[in-house]
């Protein structure tokens, strides 16, 4: 936007690199920050002022440094650099290339000049107290916005990425009655899967791994009477729902055990290969995660993992979400704002996963991948078949909504959107059970195997 009459955040960056940093304003343009930059100005007494003032303006809330091989050695970036620490802007830094400072400063420092050397040094005097560095391939517009908002600068438009969310948590009201129903509802859909997975397996005292496994009432509704499978192991991160789990698990013997562990964590592989050697079991058989994956920030690093802790033979079954498989007629145009409002207000999941789900598990280099299919409407159902498909569907969306302005209470334009959900929700819900309404959702399951 490059408007100092507004709040903003200056960009240093060399100018050899221009193409480069209009792609990267463009990126931040479109996340409604306004970024000032000294696009028309070239080296000299002039340009020394306009910066010393862009800097140091109250209007200015802090600094972001384009790391490059020429912005390293560039004696205008050090004067930058310089007013940034003078006047204790606050600043991180986004790597142009793919590589970290030291793997950029090792490729070329031995080259330079000695006051090349002498001006990457001064620079790295400033830069290395900072924590936040950012690969320009791998900027997380959540973490950018949270740390924007430490700096109390906010986007022109309402842009969500700087708003406190928290992970999905089964907690919030009502949500532990609403998953039970859930889960009876796709309890045909799963066991179709899981009985497919089972006639391509051989032997007996097979292992499932069941990821975000919640409570354990999931895990013990699908897995319980199957003689064949002898051990299950449960991984949720939240230790209420584990410790619940494993109350209830005393009612099956030795078959379940539940562990609380955060799938992102970057030790996720090493927790889990610990858990199983605990439980004596070499590898597993088949992973199965039900609306977890979409929760996820990177789920092909999670893909990725697994590999380390299957057997010999094994099968993932992924079941998905996705936003676009809910069409209804009449209220239409209500359903699609509603679902688009609220995938960019609630960011802690991804409402278009199912459809990445084939894709995901081919990237991810599993096998003899399949998707299956279940759909669900109104047709000639009754109001209270109707009422339990509308809660599972729609009702946690505005308890998610109450949770985030619960984490963000002095946010006007969350408040506002709150009231619309609150209405449009109502309105979109007596239009529900109406008996000339139709709607339906198509879920989906991905299943592959590792050779």
């Amino acid at each position: 936007m490059n408007d100092r009459t507004k709040d903003y955040v200056f960009l240093s960056y060399s100018h050899a690199e221009q193409d480069e940093i209009k792609k990267i304003v463009a990126k931040f343009d479109d996340h409604s920050y306004n970024l000032v930059y000294d696009e028309s100005l070239s080296y000299g007494d002039e340009w020394d002022l306009s910066v010393r003032r862009y800097i140091s303006s109250s209007k200015c809330k802090g600094v972001i440094f384009i790391i490059s091989e020429n912005f390293l050695k560039s004696k205008a970036i050090l004067t930058e650099v310089e007013y940034t620490a003078k006047f204790n802007r606050k600043f991180f830094s986004i790597m142009l290339y793919n590589m970290s400072l030291p793997e950029l400063k090792n490729t070329f420092y031995e080259k330079l000049s000695e006051n090349e050397k002498y001006i990457m040094d001064s620079i790295q005097e400033v830069l290395n107290n900072e924590q936040l560095y950012l690969k320009l391939s791998e900027i997380n517009w959540e973490r950018v916005g949270k740390t924007f908002k430490e700096w109390n600068f906010f986007p022109e438009k309402n842009d969500t990425s700087y708003l406190i969310q928290s992970k999905y948590s089964s907690q919030l009201k009502g949500e532990k009655e609403r998953l039970f129903n859930q889960q009876q509802g796709y309890m045909n859909f799963d066991m179709k899967a899981i009985d497919s997975v089972l006639d391509e397996l051989t032997g007996d005292d097979l292992c499932v791994l069941d990821l975000g496994c919640s409570n354990g009432d999931l895990t013990f509704s699908r897995f319980k009477d199957i003689k064949r499978i002898t051990k299950v192991i449960g991984i949720d991160y939240n230790e209420n729902d584990i410790r619940e789990a494993n109350a209830k698990a005393k009612n099956y013997g030795d078959k379940f055990h539940f562990y609380t562990a955060d799938l992102e964590d970057g030790n996720i592989i090493t927790i889990l290969q610990n858990i199983l050697a605990e439980n004596n079991i070499k590898g597993v058989d088949i992973v199965f995660a039900a609306l977890v994956i979409h929760h996820l920030n990177n789920p092909h690093k999670l893909m990725l993992s697994l590999y380390e802790i299957f057997g010999d033979d094994g099968r993932i079954i992924i079941r998905g979400s996705d936003d676009g498989g809910k069409l209804c007629y009449p209220k239409t145009n209500l359903l699609k704002e509603i679902l688009e409002r609220y995938e960019k207000l609630v960011t802690a999941s991804d409402r278009s996963n199912g459809r990445k789900l084939y894709s995901q598990l081919y990237d991810t280099g599993y096998t003899n991948i399949r998707m299956l299919y279940s759909v669900v409407d109104t047709c000639e159902k009754d109001r209270r078949r109707k009422e339990r498909l509308y809660e599972v569907g729609f009702s946690f969306r505005l308890k998610r909504i109450e949770d985030l302005l619960n984490q963000n209470p002095d946010n006007e334009w969350l408040k506002n959107e709150y009231d619309w959900f609150k209405n449009a929700l109502n309105e979109f819900k007596d239009a529900f059970l109406n008996r000339s309404f139709w709607y339906c959702n198509t879920s989906y399951i991905a299943i592959g195997g590792i050779k």
